[in-house]
């Protein structure tokens, strides 16, 4: 199951363009190390969160999160990551804090939103992505 994580990582993060690495950093950092694709998160307004970047309930349904599938339906060139990040803006040559902004925040560019009021850990995007991910970058190498 790790290398079809690792090889849809780097599929996905082709599909959008970006670093395979600063994709990784951020599974890594949502999946609290693990790289578990079911990975039970925090419960907010948005129900329980699982998976990869931690999808909410109705998002996970949106973008297709197949849970009898966890690694195939959410990575590769057409996986609910991908979709995600595609409608939440990310673009080609952005990088981490723009990939982790539109995980954490909803959308590129919101270095200063923070998701603590919703059940998430402390901190804004900015803090999470240059104080809170070290440890996870090497992971995601």
């Amino acid at each position: 199951m790790a290398q079809d994580i690792r090889q849809g990582i780097v599929a996905t993060a082709n599909a959008l363009g970006i670093s395979p690495l600063d994709l990784a950093t951020a599974i890594s950092y949502e999946t609290a190390g693990t790289f578990d694709p079911a990975k039970s998160g925090p419960t907010t307004k948005w129900g329980q969160h699982r998976g990869l970047i931690q999808f909410g309930e109705p998002q996970a349904q949106q973008y297709g999160v197949d849970w009898q599938n966890p690694v195939g339906s959410q990575l590769g060139e057409n996986g609910a990551v991908a979709k995600y990040l595609r409608d939440t803006g990310v673009k080609p040559g952005m990088g981490l804090m723009d990939v982790y902004s539109a995980i954490n925040a909803g959308g590129v560019g919101r270095y200063d939103r923070s998701d603590a009021n919703a059940g998430g850990a402390p901190g804004t995007v900015a803090d999470k992505v240059n104080n809170q991910m070290a440890g996870h970058r090497e992971k995601a190498m």
